[in-house]
């Protein structure tokens, strides 16, 4: 993401110009752009004109349009879709964002008030001028959404007995770019060439050239290649790419999958297992500065808190902000969908906890509800937290009332006396 201009006044009021890349950047945007902000985009009108003889005729002009937001919609890169194959090298974007909304301001082509949907491009850039002011979790998402050199850091093929997903993850997505499926027969019981293994040939086949074609394997900034499965499925794939790598004589398949290849045992065959992929040590240790990688160690960290010391672990909002309210917070874990209501004051709820822990020197850590761990946090209400020190909730609970007690009681001696 390039960053084009921005301003800010001292109350937190401003608008920032940002120019997307890529499909991560698209993310940023949607995470960014919140109902009720200012957004300026290029878009595409139809626009009719009538000649002097009363025919009229219609053609596309390309204008800036700003419209208040009431709606945001994102949509990932799809797998199978034309242009989403990636070379060695890297993607093309293609995921989608669309903004919709009347518009604000005066425009030659638009009358004021008509609702558009903005679709937003890559290179294109994008003004937002925000109407509750920019806190500090959005623009902590500008800082991040700037720096250089991002992309995909990981591939990973998740396998089965004839099935295979291809996933890139990034910092802030897991995209599956791409799935097969092939039939395999059962092994006959007959000698010689048995319909078992010519559905394993085509299996191998299929998969090295949706591998060739899927996983940017010479990029540079890819830091692994991982093949995941149950069972010899993953052996057997990661020897088929070597194979046929060393018999085509191509070289950077074959350094690649020299250096970067990482096998890792999986319990299911499906997307999901990522989770499990991330906490293998030998994953773990080459991806420790991954963003991704430390969602899932945290979310492990939180899980197996909450298995020897349920006290230093609580989850759901009403119990992490009383967790806060006390300092007890170590880290925290909160998913970026938290971020994105429609209500500015759950939005500022949510913000005033992430800055509350952080005054106490807690660490924080917010998910992509675009990861597998991001996913799992949303199940347990998107917010969760490992304590410094043991809290009963219960007790907590008793004292809280205790307090909304006491000050109800103080609030109506003050009532009386005033009478």
């Amino acid at each position: 993401m390039k960053l084009v201009n921005r301003w800010f006044d001292k109350n937190g009021a401003g608008h920032v110009t940002l120019r997307p890349e890529d499909n991560e950047d698209m993310w940023h945007l949607y995470n960014l752009i919140s109902e009720g902000d200012a957004v300026r985009a290029t878009a595409l009108r139809r626009v009719q004109n009538v000649s002097s003889t009363g025919s009229t005729e219609s053609h596309r002009v390309r204008t800036t349009l700003t419209i208040q937001v009431s709606r945001v919609e994102f949509s990932p890169a799809s797998s199978g879709q034309d242009g989403s194959e990636n070379s060695a090298g890297g993607s093309v974007p293609n995921a989608s964002l669309h903004i919709s909304g009347p518009v604000i301001s005066e425009n030659q082509y638009v009358r004021m008030g008509a609702f558009h949907t903005l679709d937003i491009e890559p290179n294109r850039d994008v003004r937002i001028e925000k109407s509750e002011g920019w806190d500090s979790v959005a623009r902590a998402r500008v800082e991040e959404a700037i720096v250089p050199g991002r992309g995909a850091e990981v591939a990973a093929v998740v396998c089965g007995e004839g099935t295979a997903a291809f996933c890139l993850l990034s910092q802030h997505m897991t995209v599956v770019t791409h799935r097969i499926a092939v039939s395999i027969p059962r092994k006959a019981a007959t000698s010689g060439t048995s319909q078992h293994e010519k559905g394993l040939g085509k299996f191998y086949s299929t998969l090295y050239d949706s591998f060739i074609r899927h996983v940017p394997y010479a990029n540079p900034d890819l830091k692994a290649i991982i093949i995941a499965s149950p069972g010899w499925v993953r052996d057997a794939v990661a020897d088929h790419l070597n194979a046929e790598a060393s018999k085509r004589g191509d070289k950077p398949l074959q350094r690649a999958l020299k250096e970067k290849l990482v096998k890792v045992h999986v319990t299911s065959p499906h997307v999901h297992s990522l989770v499990e992929v991330l906490k293998n040590p030998t994953v773990a240790a080459q991806l420790k500065e991954a963003k991704f990688s430390r969602e899932g160690i945290t979310l492990d960290k939180f899980h197996k808190m909450l298995g020897t010391d349920e006290m230093r672990a609580w989850y759901g909002p009403d119990h992490v902000c009383l967790a806060a309210d006390r300092g007890a917070i170590g880290t925290l874990l909160i998913s970026d969908n938290l971020f994105r209501s429609s209500d500015p004051a759950t939005r500022k709820k949510y913000v005033e906890v992430v800055e509350a822990v952080q005054a106490k020197g807690g660490e924080v850590v917010i998910f992509s509800s675009m990861h597998e761990s991001g996913q799992q946090l949303n199940q347990l209400t998107g917010i969760a937290a490992i304590l410094t020190f043991p809290l009963d909730i219960e007790v907590v609970e008793a004292e809280e009332r205790e307090e909304a007690e006491a000050r109800k009681k103080r609030e109506l001696e003050q009532d009386g006396g005033d009478a």
